[in-house]
């Protein structure tokens, strides 16, 4: 059974004088993703348990000299099988994780360049049947533009909102009267602005008035790290991170006990 990181090193050595040096650093956020913040290797059968506890030790092993700073930081898939990665895993690599990551939309494209270049490589090789190979395709061509699109779209946000014209001009110099902060979703688009809520809540927080040139990049389900003030009876962007696509779950919710003098 062919391991998922044999699978990545072959493609690697494949590239080993075009882009190298792009598809190892990609590889690298996919194993620290697949490692630390997915279910890859969760509920594997006894085989493939017997053969992760070498993997783990040597892992642990290896923690421990990064902590006493030995070595380098680096994440080895072990012998988890290609077989375990599903389209969903890289769904949330792109449209998450690279996003968390400060990703921009400009290596957003390479990376999606990078992973369908390797599906290719998947599907010639024979790992992968043709249906498989289309899988994941159609996902990386759906998930890319839009990962491109919320990265493109929250740095115009972070832009607008540190610049200062996010505020009304009758509204500058009053206190905020609340704040909310979390991960919250884009209820509605209305005329000119967008009503946010958290999933457990039944509140929408806004409109939140932006201009037409930021709106037109919004998309309903899309979901902001965001933290939102409440000013003269309208709510204002105070400050804003990353921006996740609908295409991808990202639970919303608020982040409790805020507590900030205006």
């Amino acid at each position: 059974m062919l391991a998922l990181q044999q699978a990545m090193d072959e493609y690697l050595q494949q590239r080993a004088n075009t882009s190298a040096a792009q598809t190892a650093e990609l590889f690298e956020q996919l194993a620290r993703y697949l490692v630390h913040c997915s279910d890859l290797f969760q509920d594997m059968d006894e085989d493939e348990q017997g053969e992760m506890s070498e993997w783990e030790d040597a892992l642990e092993a290896q923690m421990m000299q990064l902590l006493d700073g030995d070595v380098e930081p680096a994440h080895d898939l072990g012998a988890a099988p290609l077989s375990r990665l599903h389209s969903g895993h890289v769904r949330e690599f792109v449209g998450w994780f690279l996003l968390r990551e400060s990703a921009n939309s400009e290596m957003i494209r390479v990376a999606g360049e990078v992973l369908a270049g390797w599906f290719t490589f998947l599907r010639d090789r024979g790992y992968w049947p043709g249906r498989q190979f289309l899988e994941f395709d159609a996902m990386l061509k759906e998930v890319v533009p839009e990962a491109m699109r919320a990265a493109v779209l929250a740095r115009a946000l972070y832009d607008y909102a540190r610049s200062g014209c996010a505020m009304a001009p009758e509204a500058r110099g009053k206190p905020f009267d609340r704040f909310v902060e979390g991960h919250a979703r884009a209820y509605a688009l209305v005329a000119d602005g967008v009503l946010f809520r958290f999933d457990s809540q039944q509140q929408d927080y806004g409109p939140v008035r932006l201009p037409d040139a930021i709106l037109q990049l919004v998309r309903e389900g899309d979901v902001f790290d965001v933290e939102l003030g409440l000013r003269a009876g309208c709510w204002y962007i105070v400050d804003v991170g990353p921006v996740y696509p609908g295409c991808v779950y990202v639970e919303a919710e608020e982040v409790a006990g805020l507590d900030k003098i205006s």
